[in-house]
């Protein structure tokens, strides 16, 4: 059971009794061969969370995000809400949508706020942002449309690579093998994709040759890292290696990924630090998860963060992290909701028929 300590004087402090959480998602269409529901969960990982939740709380409610969410949310009357959603259309603030519900019902809830949200989905923003704040990034460029391309003919000097992506996606939405270009034509054809098939800018970023190397963080007034791997691919090849939509929808067979222990410890000193100080920066809460690749000279930069990382256990990052640093799942959700709860005033007991 949880419960909410209220009130400065402890003589007349009382306790809430928290009873009652909801699980705010986006369930993904079955059959779908696009990208469109990419971010979306899978009812496999809803049944999951539902199911380490109830280690805490008699009700769990689970409430898919609809067009009527308020009403929902208002019908339910959770005391606290586990918020997984991304949120509906193609906005760079569809993110916020639920957050901004939330808040304007006076309902806490997990993971950061509908700021951040808005900002951290838009790659172009957190670059400038993380860029500003001393938080190496990689070179990147931004086109509304087809006539801004030619301001972009002189960019593949020394033989440069660059990675085209929509601008505000997430879950490598708009990312394939041949997003990474070597000339301007390359380029102009697939920002013309981003343009026609996403209805949003392109982002035309320096591509990294080097590791792709994720991170997840927990915390708020002291963030940590909760662990670290490296995500390379199970056949060597001439092609750079891209974490793209191919790679992750046949990770099993394509993807590699390493513990912790198998990063050399200056590149995890340097991940680390950086992971910990762009969370500060951005004013993350709870839980995130930061992704760098490191380039020709080893240098890790961040390339992504994911405010809202996937709890799927069976093939989101963040739990293949915890997997792979000695950890379980039902460890990964408890430290998540120890620092939801913990900021918002709750403690975290186990309820005593669960233990």
């Amino acid at each position: 059971m949880l419960t909410c300590v209220i009130g400065k004087n402890k003589k007349s402090v009382k306790a809430k009794r928290i009873r009652k959480i909801a699980i705010i998602f986006n369930l993904k269409k079955k059959g779908l061969k696009d990208d469109s529901c990419e971010e979306y969960d899978e009812i496999e990982t809803i049944d999951a969370l539902h199911k380490e939740l109830k280690a805490f709380v008699p009700f769990v409610y689970r409430i898919e995000q609809s067009r009527n969410v308020a009403n929902d949310v208002i019908r339910v009357k959770p005391d606290f809400v586990f918020n997984l959603a991304e949120g509906l259309g193609a906005s760079r603030a569809r993110e916020s949508e639920v957050p901004c519900i939330l808040e304007s019902l006076n309902i806490p809830y997990s993971g950061s706020d509908p700021t951040v949200l808005g900002l951290t989905l838009d790659k172009y923003l957190t670059n400038i942002f993380l860029k500003t704040s001393g938080i190496p990034v990689p070179c990147a460029f931004t086109v509304r449309d087809s006539s801004q391309l030619c301001f972009l003919k002189k960019i593949f000097r020394k033989n440069k690579l660059f990675i085209v992506k929509p601008r505000w996606e997430g879950s490598s939405r708009g990312i394939f093998l041949n997003s990474v270009v070597n000339n301007f034509s390359e380029l102009k054809k697939r920002a013309n994709f981003v343009f026609r098939k996403y209805k949003q800018p392109a982002l035309v970023e320096e591509f990294l040759e080097g590791d792709e190397i994720t991170v997840g963080v927990c915390g708020n007034k002291f963030p940590f890292v909760l662990g670290m791997m490296r995500i390379k691919p199970q056949f060597k090849s001439r092609k750079p290696f891209l974490y793209s939509q191919e790679n992750k929808r046949n990770w099993e067979e394509r993807i590699k990924y390493e513990p912790q222990s198998a990063i050399d410890k200056s590149i995890q000193a340097a991940v680390g630090n950086y992971a910990i100080k762009a969370f500060k920066a951005l004013e993350l809460r709870d839980v995130a998860r930061i992704d760098f690749r490191l380039d020709s000279l080893g240098a890790p930069k961040i390339i992504d963060i994911n405010p809202l990382p996937g709890l799927s256990p069976y093939y989101s990052d963040l739990p293949i992290i915890s997997k792979l640093n000695g950890k379980g799942y039902s460890y990964l959700i408890k430290t998540i909701l120890c620092e939801a709860f913990r900021r918002n005033g709750f403690q975290l007991t186990v309820r005593k028929n669960q233990r």
